[in-house]
């Protein structure tokens, strides 16, 4: 496991965790969350800002993750997003996110939006989309 690197999570819970021994690891993740719908987990999502260390998808903890996935059959994705949220790069890690993405790919926020609906087999509303099309054109000029 390990240091704490931002000093603003609960660091007694993370050495406490490192001094219970090597054979119980665990690990933080940057921002995980279960995208669900109606009760039901429909993905499990790591989002990751654009300055973050890259991860590496083959580190223990993403087996680990691949592993509740498999057994939920959801899609997992690590999501990493710009500073304006304009910009979102997805990877699958999981072959039912692989079902979602053709491999890595980069998306407009209405791109990322909308896959996040389709996921959960909705569709996404089009005065949402228009409305975030105008706060992206504010945003810009």
């Amino acid at each position: 496991m390990s240091t704490e690197r931002t000093n603003w999570r609960d660091e007694r819970l993370s050495k406490w965790h490192q001094n219970i021994g090597a054979d119980c690891p665990a690990v933080d993740l940057d921002f995980l969350l279960v995208e669900y719908d109606r009760g039901e987990a429909m993905a499990l999502v790591e989002y990751k800002h654009h300055r973050c260390r890259r991860p590496t998808f083959q580190e223990p903890s993403y087996a680990a993750l691949r592993d509740l996935c498999a057994g939920a059959e959801i899609p997992l994705i690590c999501c990493i997003y710009s500073d304006d949220l304009t910009t979102w790069d997805a990877y699958p890690l999981n072959i039912h996110a692989e079902l979602w993405l053709n491999g890595p790919t980069q998306l407009t926020e209405n791109q990322w939006i909308d896959l996040l609906y389709r996921i959960r087999g909705r569709i996404t509303p089009p005065q949402f989309l228009i409305q975030l099309e105008t706060k992206i054109k504010s945003v810009i000029q």
